[in-house]
């Protein structure tokens, strides 16, 4: 800052000196007959040397380059020069004023006025210097105007005080606005030298490059990074046409179309548009790659276009990434198969191709068969790498109109978009469950499972994507309700029989809520007394507009819509209620649900609903399945445990089917076995019946434990059974299940 103001006060010094010595000669012209002119020639000697020597310093710095500092040692020299130059005047006026005539002292008014003003501004930019040099002048011209008493020198003096006023505040504002001045271009000289830097560090290091064309789109110049990817010199590239330039992969770069839009490279730079991103293929070193261009026109003082300023990029990494990305977010970590966003996304396109082009499609729906077995058995490692084996076999299926993704865990979707008919898409379920039957091999041992499909068809069972997908999941459920490893097609039926089952669905919860639902009973009488030593709870339902509901109906969508524990527990709470006041030897059955069974609240609402009834814990018999025990778990052997120790009695129901084994009942100690219906319907025609029924009493009769026979409804079976010593007997031959008044005859012979 110094270094400019000195500057400033340099440039000005030629202009200074000869008004110095310009001045004297007149000064000492005016004085040619006074008495004073020697001591004026002596004075005008004096300045004038001080003025040449001055001016010869400024000759000999003159050519040399601006200094970038300066010190305060030289801005106090400046005030100095000033503070003696000032002095000299002031002397003049001061010593020689009062022996000069009126002509003469007109003269050094006029001289010692304009020198005022003159040095004042010369040194402007340095203000003490300016100051001073007014001030001394000040002083001199004080002395002299104001030592006679005359009006016209105090006018003078005081015209002078406002003239120097003036120019101090002259000079503080030029200082200033020459201080702003030098701080915005030292700002921006840096901002300058910024940008360069970085402009040569992006040159160098970065991965875009620069370049710039003329209004014919003619190279003129590009960074170093541009001629490094292509390979070219400088002279290969400087004056040729930008396309020209390029190494486009596909054909000349004056046809190739932006891969974001229509319009070609050479197109885009006719319309002198600003652009972003304008995208090419390009060659790489033989390998595929994506360049994007962007650009700003550049227009000439006269508004004419001058050409284009742009930078470069290599973007194949960035488009690589994104496209990983997009292909992460439309597929399936696991197996590479398209998610529900792709499966989404391709069902909407095969709706507008059925909608413009009437081209026709099936929506199949897969579940695996077996898969939890799989998971239980191997573990999810397994599980995961059978998942892929069946996505690969799965994948040989589909064509490149078909679309197959994995929804859940093992459940898939195919867009049958080659089918065109609902025959294409029969033979194509047949052909899965063909290739998913075979044993699978993993690295953890051979595997089979089997696949359950519903098949939707457009558009006569839906032109939506949500009717279609429902539509083919009612047919998945129609499948798997059928045996499961099998397709079925959707009909209406599916579609009345799942606005049944949602309405139920809804109707049972507020059944549930108001106590709508009743119980039944059906008694169980000691084979030898006759005598009723039990009765077997069941709920029922009856809808007021709808009738009579059959467990068998409502009970899956209670276990299905996870409202069957509270069903369980009302039972529980009711039957307690209602086995209180029956006779002390009269037991009360409740069923549990496996779901029911692993509830959490399960002991604490057997517990609570015998402390609230007073019921004895040993008139509570808890009816449980084997599948139940499958899989048990710790949960179920404390719970079973609890239970027993609670007081409350254990029976196994259907002994005899399903997964019957002989190990549940050394682990376990249970009250009672019931046999299973399908032993005793034909017991008494059939030796094989009669063998197992026959080995069930025995192996009861040696554990202790009571046996149940269910489903007795003739004669023959009743005595057969007593013969071989059954215990208890229930069947449509003793009562069918009848509400709480209907079973009233049966008590006092139980209390008798």
């Amino acid at each position: 800052m110094r270094a400019v103001r000195l500057g400033a006060v340099l440039r000005n010094t030629p202009w200074l000196m000869a008004a110095n010595v310009g001045n004297a000669a007149v000064t000492l012209a005016a004085f040619r007959d006074s008495t004073m002119f020697a001591w004026i020639a002596l004075w005008t000697i004096f300045v004038s040397v001080l003025a040449v020597m001055t001016g010869l310093t400024w000759w000999r710095t003159k050519d040399k380059p601006p200094r970038q500092t300066a010190s305060l040692r030289g801005v106090r020299k400046a005030v100095i020069y000033a503070g003696v130059l000032s002095a000299m005047w002031a002397v003049l006026v001061a010593v020689f004023y009062f022996h000069a005539d009126a002509q003469q002292k007109l003269v050094l008014v006029a001289i010692t006025v304009g020198m005022s003003g003159g040095g004042g501004f010369a040194l402007a930019t340095i203000p003490a210097a300016s100051i001073t040099f007014g001030l001394f002048m000040g002083i001199g011209s004080a002395l002299a105007l104001t030592a006679t008493p005359s009006l016209v020198g105090m006018n003078l003096f005081a015209l002078y005080v406002i003239y120097f006023v003036i120019i101090v505040k002259s000079s503080l504002s030029l200082c200033q606005s020459l201080s702003a001045r030098v701080r915005a271009q030292l700002a921006a000289d840096e901002q300058r030298d910024v940008i360069r830097l970085l402009l040569n560090d992006f040159e160098q290091n970065a991965s875009d490059w620069l370049w710039a064309a003329d209004e014919n789109h003619i190279v003129q110049r590009a960074s170093t990074r541009f001629f490094e990817l292509t390979g070219k010199r400088e002279e290969e590239v400087c004056g040729h046409p930008l396309w020209m330039v390029l190494p486009c992969r596909e054909g000349d770069c004056r046809t190739m179309r932006n891969m974001n839009g229509p319009l070609g490279l050479r197109q885009q730079l006719d319309m002198r548009e600003p652009f972003r991103d304008f995208e090419l293929c390009v060659d790489q070193n033989g390998k595929p790659g994506i360049w994007s261009l962007s650009a700003k026109p550049v227009f000439d003082e006269m508004g004419l276009f001058a050409g284009y300023r742009g930078v470069g990029r290599d973007v194949t990494a960035a488009r690589e990434a994104r496209s990983r990305i997009e292909h992460m977010a439309r597929h399936d970590p696991l197996t590479d198969l398209g998610n529900r966003v792709l499966l989404g996304e391709n069902l909407d396109q095969a709706l507008t191709r059925l909608a413009h082009f009437n081209e026709s499609f099936s929506i199949l729906l897969f579940d695996l068969d077996r898969f939890k077995q799989v998971n239980d058995a191997h573990g999810h490692g397994a599980g995961d790498e059978l998942l892929e084996k069946i996505a690969e076999i799965l994948g040989s299926f589909a064509t490149e109109l078909d679309t197959l993704a994995r929804i859940g865990g093992d459940e898939f979707a195919f867009i049958h978009s080659s089918a065109r008919d609902p025959k294409a898409s029969a033979e194509l379920a047949e052909r899965i469950i063909a290739a998913l039957e075979k044993p699978f091999q993993l690295t953890t041992g051979t595997v089979r499972i089997g696949v359950s499909i519903g098949i939707a068809c457009a558009p006569i069972d839906g032109q939506d994507g949500d009717t279609l997908m429902r539509n083919a999941d009612l047919a998945l459920y129609r499948a798997k309700a059928d045996g499961r490893n099998r397709y079925r097609f959707f009909d209406l039926s599916l579609d009345r029989a799942a606005r049944r089952r949602n309405l139920l669905e809804q109707e049972l919860r507020n059944a549930l809520a108001t106590e709508a639902l009743s119980l039944h009973f059906q008694p169980l009488i000691d084979a030898q007394s006759g005598k009723v030593v039990c009765f077997e709870t069941l709920v029922r339902w009856t809808h007021p507009t709808l009738g009579p509901i059959s467990p068998a109906e409502f009970i899956p969508i209670a276990e299905d819509a996870g409202i069957v524990t509270q069903i369980g527990g009302w039972v529980i709470r009711q039957g307690c209620r209602i086995a209180a006041g029956w006779p002390q030897d009269v037991r009360i059955a409740v069923n549990l649900s496996p779901r029911q069974f692993n509830s959490p609240g399960l002991f604490s609402a057997i517990k609570n609903a015998i402390e609230e009834t007073g019921l004895d814990p040993s008139r509570l018999e808890l009816e449980i399945t084997e599948s139940l025990l499958l899989n048990t778990t710790g949960a179920v052997e404390s719970t079973l445990a609890a239970l027993k120790g609670l007081g409350v009695r254990i029976a196994l129901d259907d002994f005899g089917t399903g997964y019957s084994s002989l190990s549940y009942l050394r682990k376990y100690r249970f009250d009672k076995l019931k046999i299973d219906q399908s032993f005793i319907k034909d017991i008494d025609t059939d030796a094989d019946s009669r063998a197992i029924v026959d080995a069930i009493l025995r192996l009861g009769r040696d554990l202790r434990m009571s046996v149940a026979a269910e489903g007795v409804e003739t004669e023959g079976q009743f005595t057969l059974l007593r013969e071989l010593g059954c215990n208890e007997i229930q069947g449509y031959l003793i009562g069918r299940p009848q509400p709480l008044e209907a079973i009233t005859p049966f008590l006092p012979e139980a209390a008798a």
